[in-house]
């Protein structure tokens, strides 16, 4: 009987102490599990005790600093500064291209209908210099007005208004002074006319857009020409592209054998001369661009040239919102359309507080910096504006007596997610 109390005690005994026998394990490798204080025979580090049960870690300030989540607190020995309320000259850099001017846009009408016998314009910024011929058209209604002023000239020469009646009717239909005087000495009529140029420039489609960093084609007017090789503009109105007529798919240039009608658009052309420039800048600086500011211009030639901003349109596409500058020169000697302009536009001084590039966070939808508070940086959203020489414009969010991380990428992980604190 006292053996087997004794058996029993010792057994109690090594129960209660095996519950409270440590345990070490590694802390990157958990399946290395010892009885003894030593190190990891995988990595080398040293082992750690388990915590026995029921016991708690004390949790101190240092401790409780590191504890919180990686998303909402950085402890970092970091360089710090603070944002400067200051007034700063802008320079924003823009790009933008050479274009014509849309407001000299003129259209080459038909005067009668016909068939086009020839075409001496084939292609797409074709230069035509004005009184230049275009096209030969034979147009029975044409020949019909030609042969009346020749009856009216050879049987009833002393009914002087009913031959300058017969003469505006062929100058309505087209044809100039000097064709019709060319007409009256031949005493012969012709089945072909030819169709002169009024202007000078390029030849473009009604589909194809003026060269523009959006593709945006702006609204346009036209002048409408006549077919003599003297007539000037006579009139000007706002015209739309043309729908497509047959024998000319997609608004494409008309071709030899096309039928036309009267009024039909035979050919648009777009005065070379009237260039100007679109830059785009980004939507931010809306409001600090303004009708007047000064560009300085860049063609990549070695020589720059200081311009006005003319106008200002903002513009909404592809989900992003940004600014087209009209900017008109008169050095466009040696510029074509097409060609690509790099700008830098210089804005008022602007009184905002401002800090360096490098201490704002871009995250794509937000921008943060990292304020410092009691050794902890936390991330902080802010509204910035516009971006000079290394410094930024911070609207909201920061104070200027808040000190922030000098440079915020410093604090980030490849793998973090930064939660600002609102």
């Amino acid at each position: 009987m006292i053996i087997a109390l004794l058996t029993l005690a010792s057994c109690g005994q090594g129960v209660d102490h095996a519950e409270h026998a440590d345990t070490y394990t590694c802390p990157m490798h958990p399946t290395v599990v010892s009885d003894r204080p030593g190190t990891c025979p995988i990595c080398g580090m040293d082992l750690v005790r388990k915590a026995r049960v029921g016991e708690e870690v004390e949790i101190t300030e240092e401790l409780s600093k590191l504890l919180k989540s990686p998303n909402e607190a950085i402890v970092a020995s970091v360089r710090t500064i603070k944002g400067q309320y200051k007034s700063v000259p802008v320079s924003v850099p823009a790009h933008g291209v050479v274009t014509y001017d849309t407001r000299n846009i003129y259209t080459i009408p038909a005067r009668v209908g016909g068939r086009l016998e020839k075409i001496y314009l084939k292609y797409a910024f074709q230069h035509v210099s004005k009184g230049e011929k275009i096209a030969e058209v034979y147009s029975p209604e044409l020949i019909t007005a030609q042969r009346e002023l020749l009856y009216l000239l050879e049987n009833d020469s002393e009914n002087v208004t009913m031959i300058k009646g017969a003469k505006i009717k062929l100058e309505l239909l087209g044809l100039s002074n000097s064709q019709i005087n060319d007409l009256i000495e031949k005493n012969e009529t012709s089945n072909i006319v030819n169709i002169y140029s009024p202007y000078s420039g390029y030849l473009i489609t009604n589909s194809q857009a003026a060269p523009s960093t959006s593709g945006e084609m702006g609204s346009s007017q036209s002048a409408g020409g006549g077919m003599g090789d003297d007539m000037g503009a006579t009139s000007s109105s706002n015209i739309t592209p043309t729908t497509a007529m047959p024998g000319r798919p997609g608004g494409s240039i008309l071709r030899e054998g096309n039928y036309v009608t009267t009024g039909q658009t035979l050919f648009t052309v777009v005065n070379s001369s009237a260039l100007r420039i679109e830059l785009d800048l980004a939507g931010v600086y809306s409001g600090a661009v303004k009708e007047g500011s000064k560009v300085q211009l860049s063609f990549g030639d070695g020589k720059d040239f200081v311009a006005s901003v003319d106008f200002v349109q903002p513009f909404f596409t592809e989900g992003q919102d940004f600014l087209k500058i009209r900017v008109y020169t008169n050095k466009t000697e040696s510029l074509h359309i097409g060609h690509l302009v790099n700008a830098m536009i210089s804005l008022a001084p602007t009184e905002a507080l401002w800090v360096p590039r490098e201490a704002v966070l871009d995250l794509g939808v937000q921008k943060v910096v990292f304020i410092k508070d009691h050794g902890v940086f936390k991330p902080k959203q802010v509204t910035t504006g516009v971006t000079t020489d290394g410094m930024i414009e911070v609207k909201n969010g920061l104070a200027s007596s808040e000190e922030i991380a000098a440079n915020a990428q410093y604090l980030v992980d490849s793998e973090s997610f930064i939660k600002p604190v609102k």
